[in-house]
């Protein structure tokens, strides 16, 4: 493995600085603006988001092209056909079990209990959750641009710079526990529950050797996230409207 220069330490740095600024600033200024009604906010959020995730992408992408480094670095390169095989399995296993999950759910709207209790489970989503056409559309992009850049970041880059100096089990807990942090915008009772998720696809990432079924599970579970949240979003307005009028 290759050993971490000045110049990794500094991106990591700014890894650990971004989740900050978007806690304590950008993100109260966000759903300030979301609250408001100000048109198109959340749509600039999606956008701002994906900027921001491939320019660290590109970033770490091109370090390691400067540095000639390896791809196994990253878990960017080829490992065991067996183990990916199976990774990808898992994930096919994953999208079917997000599939009947927004089945059932679609089902489950139809009962007005069931639609308030899932609105309150998704009240700490209101910053990136679609309520329209178009913001639905910005977040599939977002969902795949997380689901690709967040895996090279959090299970490529800090796990391969944390194992580099600590081993891989401090490697993958603290990207895990990273990983968490980066999500305190959405309240302190999401970091548990999203290092958790990092932790699983740590482990994903560490038995497949690749990002890749990680990167497919990762951008699935984001997709179905949205498309839920948008769902329980129309099934709540279309209760609170009126009926139409009958001649």
């Amino acid at each position: 493995m290759s050993k971490p220069a000045l110049f990794d330490y500094i991106v990591f740095a700014v890894i650990l600085i971004l989740p900050i600024v978007e806690w304590q600033w950008y993100g109260p200024r966000c759903l300030r603006a979301i609250r408001a009604g100000v048109s198109g906010a959340r749509q600039r959020v999606y956008r701002a988001e994906v900027i921001a995730l491939w320019l660290v992408t590109f970033c770490l992408v091109g370090l390691w092209i400067a540095k000639v480094r390896p791809w196994g670095g990253l878990r960017l390169g080829a490992s065991g056909a067996l183990r990916l095989d199976s990774g990808l399995l898992l994930a096919a296993i994953v999208i079917a079990l997000f599939v009947l999950q927004m089945q059932k759910i679609q089902k489950a709207l139809q009962r007005p209990r069931v639609l308030a209790t899932l609105r309150e489970k998704l009240a700490p989503l209101e910053l990136v959750a679609p309520a329209n056409d178009g913001e639905r559309r910005g977040f599939w992009l977002l969902s795949l641009s997380a689901g690709i850049c967040e895996e090279v970041i959090y299970r490529g880059f800090v796990l391969w710079l944390i194992t580099a100096w600590a081993g891989l089990i401090a490697g993958i807990i603290i990207s895990s526990a990273i990983f968490g942090f980066m999500h305190m915008y959405l309240g302190a009772a999401h970091v548990p529950k999203t290092a958790l998720i990092g932790l699983l696809f740590a482990l994903v990432v560490v038995a497949s050797g690749s990002l890749w079924p990680a990167m497919v599970i990762h951008a699935a579970m984001d997709l179905s996230s949205g498309e839920i949240s948008f769902r329980v979003s129309e099934a709540a307005r279309a209760l609170s409207e009126p009926p139409p009028l009958t001649s």
